[in-house]
């Protein structure tokens, strides 16, 4: 999996399933899924500026490349070491999701490093 993220500049996003397949979900500026679909080698599909968008491979996997609208994009992650939590104040996040300082700590202390994501062995 690969961490939710978005294009903090005016960046479209256009990406090519080379091999695999898998799921893609995009969410718009206001919350909600525009996106949600299988996608699998051949699929092109467009991510619109600042909408967020999270790619899940199947259990074979999935290889893809993006082309991006501007010369020097600018991204960010919701998870890992350039997520976008980490600009919110402890206060803020405990008044966002109504939780004590002990929550709040662990979701901040969770997957701080890692952009994409790798299941566990079974």
């Amino acid at each position: 999996m690969c961490s939710p993220g978005f294009s903090c500049d005016s960046a479209l996003q256009v990406t090519y399933i080379v091999r695999g397949s898998g799921r893609v979900q995009v969410v718009g500026v206001d919350g909600r899924r525009v996106l949600e679909t299988t996608i699998k080698a051949g699929s092109l599909f467009i991510v619109p500026r600042f909408f967020v968008v999270s790619k899940i491979g199947n259990p074979e996997g999935m290889e893809w490349f993006s082309i991006i609208t501007t010369p020097n994009p600018i991204f960010t992650h919701l998870a890992g070491r350039t997520s976008a939590w980490k600009a919110l104040s402890s206060k803020v996040l405990e008044a966002s999701f109504s939780v004590g300082s002990d929550t709040e700590k662990l979701f901040r202390s969770k997957r701080n490093a890692d952009a994409i994501f790798f299941p566990p062995p079974n």
